[in-house]
């Protein structure tokens, strides 16, 4: 229903009443535009402007849009149990298109012109930095994933390295100094986030976020729980156009 490219437009007041939206789609169908603005706590010129760059003319058109939605995914069942069904179907149609090869292509050169990748992250994400480097490995590329998070980076060596780093937030401190490290040393990064407007992404060589509604983890408030299929599919996705770049140069 929303388009990841104009995601990318919002800013952080307008990224509020977006994630409001995702989050209570059901609940937009009987609400009124100060309600939905009284309840994300921004104006209703905030909320307007969000949905104008979200692609519609204004709140009546929104909302008829936000209907036939609803009425295409009642038969999908999937829908009641999993909130992160919309976005992730978005998410897996929009890397289908010809177009966001354009976005990738960048991450892709950087794999390309480096000799080593190290996969880092914290939590769940260290645990995606480990199948990244394994899947990498799997197809040819020489990767390795940074087991302890807080060991300090090596000043020397790291010339020829990418470092990816993975991050929901972007935002974890020991992530920030990780990166910083990485790139005094020589390093490239490749982060990818779920915001763009980060600060690991505004420090990485290049970025790719995924915009997934966040989740908390209903027992402790600091374990995220935004879902992580976007990475995974990012981590293949590089791997495999990497790998037949590889072919290619072969021939």
């Amino acid at each position: 229903m929303f388009d990841s490219e104009k995601i990318k437009s919002l800013n952080n007041l307008e990224m509020i009443a977006y994630n409001y939206i995702i989050e209570n789609l059901c609940a937009l169908k009987t609400m009124t535009i100060r309600e939905l603005a009284g309840n994300c706590h921004v104006s209703t010129s905030t909320v307007l402007r969000t949905i104008n760059k979200l692609g519609y003319e204004g709140y009546s058109e929104f909302k008829y849009a936000l209907k036939e939605y609803l009425s295409e995914q009642e038969n999908q069942s999937v829908d009641s149990f999993y909130e992160a069904t919309v976005q992730v179907d978005t998410f897996l149609k929009k890397v289908k298109d010809d177009s966001y090869r354009m976005t990738l292509q960048p991450a892709i050169d950087l794999i390309l012109n480096a000799r080593h990748v190290a996969f880092s992250g914290i939590g769940t994400s260290g645990v995606l930095g480990a199948y990244g480097s394994r899947y990498f490995s799997n197809v040819g590329i020489n990767a390795y994933s940074i087991a302890d998070p807080f060991a300090p980076i090596p000043p020397r060596g790291l010339e020829n390295t990418l470092a990816i780093i993975l991050s929901v937030s972007g935002e974890t401190s020991e992530m920030i100094e990780q990166t910083r490290d990485f790139k005094r040393y020589g390093a490239k990064v490749l982060s990818i986030t779920n915001n763009e407007n980060s600060t690991i992404a505004k420090m990485a060589d290049y970025n790719i976020s995924y915009y997934m509604p966040e989740s908390e983890s209903p027992n402790e408030k600091y374990l995220n729980m935004t879902t992580q299929v976007p990475v995974v599919t990012l981590i293949e996705i590089l791997a495999h156009q990497v790998s037949r770049k590889y072919k290619e140069n072969k021939q």
